[in-house]
This record gives structure tokens, C-alpha cells and sequence, in this order.
């Protein structure tokens, strides 16, 4: 929505208006409102945040046309990407091409944007590949340029991770949650300690199960609605989990957490859902108070270990590509045979004289 014309004076900076109780900055060139502090937190804080972004406009304006054309890219696609981190690869755009004009950009300019920012850090490489890869796409379908100077660029495949977390670390890890070093209770350990237990007991993404909504646990079927955010626009794949004993107790433990309750069965104090930073700091915290710092153990690694525990215990492939959700079976032999270590059958006799 585009900024209209003042009626009357009103003693406001040039593009600031008031909406909704708050002072907000329409950014010129972008067609964004831009937020920059609540009416009664008063003028004078008003004015120093316009300064501020102002500053951060002119910082990242520079003599290409690269830095304009992102901003139109992300406000085109932004609806079309559910990751929150998406909209500020921009950012990075931005401020390495800020004096290029897209039509002067070839390979080697990629390949020193991706090393000199992340160099080491396969995977950020490939994430921001793929954000300039369907920018430069969107400029050649606007005429700005006319070949993809990604696809030239070819990048290492990162490892695939192999750790496995030993039940005792993870048992350790669990209760460490709770629990501060003095012995003091974490108030949101018993919330956390459900978050984990329905990761291993459902084996399903970390996200979906920090989205899970009462709305998804159907008492009546005696089931747990999954529609892995993963795959709702891909495969569609979807799995409903039946409501054991054990995953039964931990949502009646969720249920009764707190006095606010929310429409999330993961939920803070305030009755809200958590976000993922929220729940890998609180996992973090928890492996170091567990004395595991230095082994790095990541909240997607009790996937991992509830697959290969129960590749362990007898299940099929065919069944567990059902329990995660994949669309074959080769994704989830792809996920376990890096964490499981093969044991040879094969026994050797030292060789005998005549």
C-alpha cells in the first residue's frame, strides 16, 4: 500500500505517518512501511530511529541497480517463502553488490560473494546460491540481464551429519532441562522436557512438533495429526501417529503447564508457541549444564536418534518411511546408514606352521 498525500499539516517528518498508534517511516524506493516506535514512547525517540534508518537506507545504496531490484525481488516473493530468515538474505545481496548493476555479475562475482562471507560454511554457500540462483532468474524474466551466473557455480555437498546421541547423554541432556547447577528448577524445563520427549516418541521434525496445535491430537481416532511443513508443498506426505501410553502422559503433562493456556500443545508461560531460537538456546544450555558442550549435540539429532533406535529395535524401512513422513524409502536409508556403524561377520585364524 502506497503512502497518501497529507490533507492537512501535521508537523511529521517527510513520509512519517501515524497508524494503529505507532509512528511508522514509509521507506522510499521499496514500498515498505517501515515501524518506527509506538506514539507515546514520544517524538524525540521517533526522530532518532528516522535518523537511524535513514542512515541504513543511504548505507546500503549504492551506485549499481543491485540493491533496488532485491528489494523488488523479496517483496514479490516474500509470501512464497515460510522461512522467517528468508526476506534478510537480502541483506547480504545487498551490501556485497551494492556499487553492481546486475547485468555485470558473472560466476567469479558469485563465487567470491559465497567465500568471502562463508567460506567454510558449506551449507550457507548453498542457501545463498539458491536465494541469488531465483533472484537472478526474476531479473531475466524482467529483461535486467540474460543468463544465471549460478549455474556456473558448482559447490561442495556438505557432509552429512553422522552424530548419534548415546542414551545416557541423552537421558543427561533431558534432565538438565529441568534443572539449573545449584538445583534451582528452570521454569520452562517441564514444557521443555515435553518438546523433546514427542520428537523421540513421534520421530517428527522439530518444527512440526513446536507447531503441533490441540486442534491436530483427534482423541476420538486416538491419533496425532502430522502434516510435515517439510512436505505440505511438495510431496504432501503426511502421517497420523497413534496415541501410545507414553506420548498420552506428555501431552497431558503439556495440557497442564501453565496458567495460560494457548492453541499450541508447546507452549511458554504467556501461553504462546516457542520459537526455534527459543528452544535450541534452552536445549544449548541444557547440554552445557549436562557437561556436553563439546560434543555438539543439535535438537534435529533426536530425530536422528529416534530413527536409528528404532531401526535397532526390529522395525522395516518401509515402516519407518512412513513413521518420518518421506516420500521413499531411499531418503530415510539415506538418513540412518551415516549414524549406524556396520559390524563385520567376518573371523581370521592366525595361519599354522606345515
Amino acid at each position: 500500500m502506497n503512502a497518501r498525500r497529507r490533507q492537512s499539516p501535521d508537523g511529521l517528518p517527510s513520509r512519517v505517518y501515524v497508524k494503529h498508534g505507532s509512528y511508522y517511516w514509509f521507506k522510499p524506493g521499496t514500498n515498505r512501511w517501515v515501524k518506527l516506535c509506538r506514539v507515546s514512547d514520544g517524538e524525540t525517540t521517533m526522530l532518532e530511529r528516522l535518523s537511524c534508518e535513514k542512515r541504513k537506507a543511504e548505507s546500503s545504496t549504492g551506485s549499481g541497480n543491485i540493491p533496488a531490484l532485491v528489494d523488488q525481488y523479496v517483496d514479490i516473493h516474500r509470501h512464497k517463502h515460510k522461512e522467517k530468515a528468508w526476506p534478510h538474505y537480502a541483506e547480504y545481496v545487498k551490501a556485497s553488490f551494492r556499487d553492481v548493476d546486475v547485468d555485470q555479475v558473472d560466476p567469479a562475482y558469485v563465487v567470491e560473494f559465497l567465500t568471502t562471507n562463508w567460506d567454510g560454511k558449506l551449507h550457507m554457500q548453498r542457501v545463498m546460491r539458491a536465494f541469488l540462483s531465483g533472484f537472478f532468474a526474476w531479473c531475466i524474466i524482467k529483461r535486467h540481464m540474460s543468463v544465471n551466473p549460478c549455474r556456473e557455480v558448482k559447490l561442495k555437498k556438505p557432509r552429512a551429519r553422522d552424530v548419534y546421541i548415546p542414551d545416557g547423554h541423552f537421558i543427561a541432556i533431558r534432565n538438565a532441562l529441568a534443572k539449573e547447577k545449584g538445583g534451582r528448577d528452570v521454569r520452562s524445563g517441564e514444557m521443555m522436557q515435553c518438546f523433546v520427549d514427542l520428537c523421540y516418541l513421534t520421530m517428527q521434525r522439530s518444527t512440526d512438533v513446536r507447531n503441533l496445535q490441540w486442534m491436530h491430537v483427534d482423541r476420538e481416532a486416538k491419533v496425532i495429526h502430522f502434516q510435515p511443513s517439510k512436505t505440505e508443498d511438495s510431496t504432501g506426505e503426511a502421517v497420523d501417529w497413534p496415541i501410545t501410553p507414553e506420548i498420552d502422559a506428555v501431552l497431558e503433562r503439556a495440557r497442564t503447564f501453565g496458567k495460560v493456556k494457548g492453541k499450541h500443545v508447546i507452549h511458554s508461560l504467556s501461553g504462546k508457541p516457542y520459537g526455534a531460537t527459543a528452544v535450541r538456546s534452552a536445549w544449548d544450555r541444557a547440554c552445557e549444564r549436562a557437561g556436553l558442550r563439546e560434543v555438539v549435540y543439535t535438537v534435529k539429532d533426536i530425530r536422528a536418534k529416534a530413527l536409528t533406535d528404532a531401526e535397532r529395535a526390529g522395525y522395516t524401512m518401509e515402516q519407518l518411511r512412513v513413521a518420518a513422513a518421506h516420500s521413499d524409502v531411499k531418503t530415510t536409508e539415506i538418513y540412518l546408514k551415516s549414524r549406524l556403524t556396520p559390524t563385520s561377520v567376518v573371523r581370521m585364524n592366525m595361519p599354522k606352521a606345515g
